[in-house]
């Protein structure tokens, strides 16, 4: 279902080139729920990015449902991404003109959902996120944690088949972190998503099925 083979990726700065991973082979042929750690800058935020084809490594080659995605032209990477992959940023990356229920609704009327359709879908999540009271308000207007369920919610509800969360609970606090796992973790059983969550979090770490860590570049299962 997805596998990266030999991928590597550097970086020029300056005269010298930074390797960050280097030879990295994954893969995963079932529904997962997979943890990544490592320290900051060990490539973890990097890893995420080729997964969602947000980067292109320097080589390697990266299958996902069947295509070779870094073969694949522009446009059909984003029809890819917006299909198949809900991305949860370590920044949100929210919509600052939209309210919460159209920054969820949002990939729904990507896909071509109407937005009564996509609005009924959407208030379901905010529903269960304790979110409901906030669904006509813009972003800059949320405390950092309510921003972050929003951008979590927004990665949910198109059901993706990859789910890729970077530090998904960095802004929350314990009750709202283990609400999010509880989400994050039955819709993917649910809706047969392979769920791939850095994180320095240990208690998200127990709830996952296989954690790895980065280390000089490669996947190491622990």
């Amino acid at each position: 279902m997805l596998s990266l083979k030999n991928i590597n990726q550097n970086y020029v700065q300056g005269d010298s080139i930074i390797k960050v991973l280097s030879q990295l082979n994954f893969s995963v042929n079932g529904i997962q729920n997979i943890g990544i750690i490592g320290p900051s800058g060990s490539g973890k935020s990097t890893f995420l990015n080729i997964l969602g084809m947000i980067e292109t490594p320097t080589s390697g080659e990266y299958i996902l449902q069947g295509n070779n995605c870094f073969d694949l032209s522009q446009n059909l990477k984003t029809d890819i991404r917006r299909k198949f992959i809900g991305y949860i940023f370590q920044n949100n990356q929210l919509l600052e003109d939209f309210n919460v229920l159209e920054n969820i609704a949002f990939p729904l009327i990507l896909n071509g959902e109407s937005f009564v359709e996509a609005k009924k879908k959407s208030l379901v999540l905010l529903e269960k996120l304790g979110l409901i009271s906030k669904k006509l308000i813009k972003p800059g207007l949320l405390s950092g944690g309510e921003q972050q369920r929003i951008a979590i919610a927004r990665a949910l509800i198109k059901k993706p088949v990859l789910l890729l969360a970077d530090e998904p609970t960095g802004s929350l606090d314990k009750y709202n972190s283990s609400l999010v796992m509880d989400l994050i973790l039955n819709l993917s059983k649910k809706n047969k998503t392979i769920s791939i969550i850095a994180t320095h979090n240990l208690e998200i770490i127990k709830r996952l099925d296989v954690c790895y860590k980065i280390e000089r570049g490669k996947l190491i299962e622990i």
